[in-house]
C-alpha cells in the first residue's frame, strides 16, 4: 500500500514539476531578433568635370581664331610687344622734335620682304589675317618720310593710321594655339616648330 502511494506520489510530483517548467517558459519574453544590418552607403554621385577655362574663354571670344603653333604664337606676341615699343619711341621723340629717332623707330615696323613672308606664314590658317597684318606695316611706311620732312602733323597722322590698322586687326582676330598636326591640317604646311629655338625665328623687330 505504501509502495502504491509512493509511486503515485512520485508521478504527481513529476507532473507538477513539468507544469511549472512549462509555465515558466511561457512567461518569459521571446528573445529579440538581431537588428538587420544597415544598408551599405551608396557611392556618392561623381562630380561633374570642371569646365576647361581655355574653352570657356574661346566660347566668349567671338573673334576669328588664328591657328598658331606654340612657338609661332610666342614669336608673334614678342613682335607685337616690340611694335608697341616702336610706337612709344615715335611718340616720345615727336614730343622732343627728335626727327632722327622718329625715323629710326619707324623703320622697325615698316614693310619689307621679310615682314611680308612672316605675315603670310602667321596667317596661313586664317583667311584675311595676312592682308590686315601687311596693311599695318604698309601704313607705317609713311612715318619716316614725314619725320625726314620735320612734319609733325604728318607723323601723327601716319602713326594714327598705323595704330588704327593694328586695333582693327585685333578686333577681328585672336590667337588660337594648336599642335603641329592640327596646324598642318588647317594650313596644308608641314613645319613643326615644337622644338625650334626662338632665336632662330626672324621677322619683325629683332
Amino acid at each position: 500500500m505504501n509502495m502504491y502511494w509512493s509511486k503515485w506520489g512520485t508521478l504527481a510530483v513529476a507532473v507538477l514539476m513539468l507544469g511549472g517548467c512549462k509555465k515558466g517558459s511561457e512567461g518569459q519574453p521571446a528573445p529579440k531578433a538581431a537588428p538587420a544590418p544597415a544598408p551599405a552607403a551608396a557611392d556618392p554621385a561623381p562630380k561633374p568635370a570642371a569646365p576647361d577655362p581655355i574653352a570657356q574663354l574661346a566660347a566668349m571670344d567671338t573673334r576669328t581664331p588664328v591657328p598658331l603653333q606654340p612657338m609661332m604664337a610666342w614669336h608673334q606676341k614678342e613682335n607685337m610687344q616690340q611694335h608697341l615699343v616702336a610706337i612709344q619711341r615715335i611718340t616720345a621723340a615727336l614730343a622732343k622734335d627728335d626727327w632722327d629717332e622718329i625715323a629710326a623707330a619707324a623703320k622697325l615696323i615698316e614693310s619689307s620682304p621679310q615682314m611680308q613672308m612672316m605675315c603670310k606664314h602667321m596667317g596661313a590658317g586664317a583667311e584675311g589675317f595676312t592682308e590686315r597684318a601687311l596693311q599695318f606695316h604698309t601704313l607705317a611706311d609713311a612715318i619716316a618720310p614725314a619725320a625726314e620732312k620735320h612734319d609733325a602733323k604728318a607723323v601723327l597722322q601716319a602713326t594714327a593710321h598705323t595704330l588704327e590698322a593694328c586695333t582693327s586687326c585685333h578686333a577681328v582676330f585672336r590667337q588660337e594655339v594648336v599642335d603641329s598636326a592640327t596646324w598642318t591640317q588647317l594650313t596644308g604646311q608641314t613645319i613643326d616648330m615644337s622644338h625650334m629655338d626662338p632665336a632662330s625665328m626672324h621677322g619683325g623687330m629683332q
